[in-house]
């Protein structure tokens, strides 16, 4: 029984990999349209991941894979298997914060575009487009 749930476990594990695997290539590649599709789907392999987890970290289940060898063997296949996925997981959100960045100054080069005479900058430093500035003046 426990030897087909950690099988399970790293099976499930295994699939959320190539599922960030492809995240990774739709990030970079900024394939946004299939991208939601990995997200659900990477949510779901988590949450298959997190129940089965609450199962495996009862202490007799520790008991029985810590008096097991080749038990013992799959469970640290399976914690490198989540480095891996921790890893490829961080790189995404670096990702996704760069394609944030990205945007905000595609922004604001397109607000200084529309109006260079009109942009101003707030107290941060960042563009703002001025909508005071010169209206309502009769010289």
């Amino acid at each position: 029984m426990l030897l087909s749930q950690l099988n399970q476990q790293l099976e499930s594990i295994n699939n959320l990999h190539s599922t960030l695997e492809e995240e990774t290539a739709c990030l970079k590649e900024k394939n946004f349209s299939s991208l939601n599709d990995l997200l659900f789907k990477k949510q779901k392999l988590l949450q298959a991941v997190g129940e089965l987890d609450k199962v495996l970290s009862t202490a007799a289940s520790q008991d029985e894979i810590s008096a097991d060898n080749s038990l013992s063997q799959l469970k640290l296949e399976i914690e490198k298997q989540l480095q891996a996925c921790q890893k490829i997981n961080d790189i995404n959100g670096q990702l996704v914060q760069l394609s944030m960045k990205s945007n905000k100054h595609l922004m604001q080069v397109m607000t200084q575009a529309s109006g260079r005479n009109s942009v101003t900058y707030d107290q941060k430093g960042l563009l703002n487009s001025g909508q005071l500035l010169g209206k309502n003046i009769k010289a």
